[in-house]
């Protein structure tokens, strides 16, 4: 096994005795690093029990490959995030629930809004004031309702402490009306798996006292980004048994204020809550001296470079306009590519090296453009979770696939009614007579589907696609590579459960918990709440005019959402391993076609 070298501070935190931790790391200390070799200390050295939690899907892989895999399967240790560490309670404590089978989980933001907009119209209160309104009014209604929602379950609130403008009384019955049917759909949402398994703990000491005799040690990666409902989670878990708490942070880190994050429940809560020692680990392994430096004066910090120091690059180049913003960073990507080596960077500077970051993805409108003339392969990085399907007969696939094993499932049988154009999937008339006659094959395919037989139904699949003259070319090319994704995210379900189902896969996909693994190649483009937790040795920020980076909206609601945009910068400018260009357009054009002057922003004021 290879032998992993710490500094003192890092070996010190490995070798912690029992109790809670505070550990403050900032950007680039090898938080993961210390986190794992404690985490593998502790099962080599005792019968430790671990639960570590991650707050994405990324760093709980990361985490379960320095691991190891047998590390993983042959000793007591759940690694994950909050939601799939619920998603496994929930599976096997439904009916506890008052849920007669396993409740699906409505991943996409366009079923929670549809699920609105029917409570809406079965209100005929509601559906006049919603006639009334324009497309965008009702959007914007519909958002508000959902936001509502959310934050009633993440808060722990009753739903009538949160009303805060005059007239929003009738949210609270949207509120019970939009959770009476995900019930009849036999579904809950995000919010509901945290919020669930917390009452389940809360209500049911039997249940509560079996979680957590499983477990003797628990880390919280990534605690700043705590909200209300998983603090309390956390401390319902532990009840008076587990004292060894470690929580890993960095409150300069702190970007997701909107879901209701805060570092106060890592800072202040879990210290007087856990009694816990706060230790803080402020060296900084990954970043060159420019970018540290960088970042020490944006954040007013002393973050020490350590190890080894590269001197690296960090620079603010002020363009004329977003055009030529782009092009000084078309021009940089091409100049370091034909330079090839750079002391700074280990290795050939290849374009996969390389990460354009943005706040926004209005910001990367002019440089793709330019990307896509001067032939640089590139791609966007989606944050999104779920699969989603662009050829009709997958999504025929998918929505019936959803109400096989969901036959509750009221929303995506209406879908399916949609894409078919007929009154009654299951009429084989109507069927045959319809432009998609070839649902008669997926519906049989998927009435028959089961966990034994999903790969030879899945090459039945492939098998008539190749032979259907129906199909041109190019759609077979395209439902063929869907095909091949949703077998690969079967393959690797199924692997990591002793007893797969249905289910459970269609649960997994829609918490990211398996994933379509996409060739990613070129230059990365980026928001910088999607590039969290990753790094490229080159980094070009562009947009850091006033109003775009801080945004305008936050400039005008003040400090608190001003931190959360200077954190999210900081998260930015620590993306960077060797290299940082910032940019800026001195006119930007406004959406409504003026071009309009713009300033430096405010948090590159002392920057010269």
């Amino acid at each position: 096994m290879q032998k992993i070298n710490l500094s003192q501070k890092q070996a010190e935190i490995v070798n912690l005795g029992e109790g809670a931790f505070l550990i403050e790391a900032s950007a680039g200390s090898g938080k993961t690093r210390v986190l794992t070799e404690r985490v593998k200390k502790l099962l080599n050295e005792n019968s430790s029990k671990v639960l570590a939690i991650t707050f994405t899907n990324k760093a709980s892989v990361e985490l379960k490959e320095r691991l190891s895999l047998d590390t993983i399967k042959n000793k007591n240790v759940f690694v994950g995030t909050f939601h799939s560490f619920c998603q496994s309670i929930i599976e096997s404590r439904f009916k506890l629930l008052g849920f007669q089978k396993m409740p699906h989980i409505f991943e996409d933001e366009s079923d929670r809004i549809e699920i609105v907009e029917d409570v809406i119209k079965s209100i005929p209160y509601f559906t006049e004031i919603y006639k009334g309104m324009g497309s965008k009014q009702r959007a914007s209604y519909k958002s508000r309702v959902l936001s509502f929602i959310s934050e009633v379950k993440r808060e722990l609130a009753e739903p009538e402490e949160l009303l805060t403008e005059e007239g929003e009384e009738h949210f609270l019955m949207l509120f019970n009306e939009y959770q009476d049917n995900l019930r009849s759909n036999n579904a809950i949402d995000f919010d509901d798996l945290i919020l669930l398994v917390y009452k389940l703990f809360m209500n049911n000491e039997a249940v509560q006292n079996l979680y957590s005799n499983s477990y003797n040690y628990i880390f919280i990666d990534e605690g700043q980004d705590l909200n209300k409902v998983q603090y309390y989670l956390l401390k319902s878990l532990c009840g008076s048994k587990i004292k060894n708490v470690m929580i890993v942070g960095d409150p300069n880190q702190s970007i997701y204020g909107f879901n209701g994050s805060a570092p106060t429940y890592m800072q202040t809560l879990f210290i007087e809550d856990f009694n816990a020692q706060k230790i803080t680990l402020d060296e900084n392994y990954r970043c060159s001296k420019k970018v540290i430096d960088a970042a020490n004066k944006l954040m007013n910090l002393n973050v020490e470079a350590v190890n080894y120091v590269i001197e690296g690059q960090f620079e603010i180049k002020r363009a004329l306009n977003e055009r030529d913003e782009a092009n000084f960073i078309v021009n940089k990507i091409n100049e370091l590519y034909e330079l090839k080596i750079h002391n700074d960077i280990e290795g050939q500077i290849k374009y996969d090296k390389i990460a354009i970051l943005g706040r926004n993805r209005f910001v990367f409108k002019q440089i793709e453009e330019l990307l896509i003339e001067n032939k640089i392969p590139h791609y966007f990085k989606s944050g999104n979770i779920g699969v989603k399907f662009e050829t009709i007969f997958m999504k025929l696939f998918d929505n019936y696939f959803r109400i096989k094993i969901n036959p509750s499932d009221r929303i995506h049988s209406r879908k399916l009614l949609n894409l078919l154009k007929v009154e009654n999937f299951e009429d084989e008339n109507q069927i045959n007579e319809s432009t998609y006659n070839y649902f008669s094959f997926i519906k049989n395919i998927v009435s028959d589907l089961t966990v034994d037989n999903f790969k030879k139904s899945l090459k039945s699949i492939e098998n008539f696609i190749k032979e259907d003259s129906a199909f041109s070319d190019e759609d077979k090319i395209q439902i063929s590579n869907e095909l091949e994704g949703f077998n690969d995210l079967w393959t690797e379900y199924s692997y990591n459960n002793l007893k797969p189902t249905l289910t459970g896969f269609k649960n997994a996909i829609s918490l990211g918990t398996v994933t379509k693994h996409q060739k990613e190649e070129g230059v990365c483009i980026s928001t910088v709440h999607t590039m969290k937790g990753q790094e490229s040795d080159i980094v070009f920020l562009l947009g850091l005019d006033d109003g775009t980076f801080p945004y305008y909206l936050a400039i005008e609601k003040g400090e608190e959402e001003l931190n959360q945009e200077k954190n999210n910068l900081y998260v930015a400018f620590t993306r960077a391993k060797r290299f940082l260009f910032v940019t800026y357009p001195a006119v930007r054009k406004m959406p409504w076609g003026d071009n309009k002057s713009r300033n430096k922003s405010r948090f590159l004021i002392n920057f010269s």
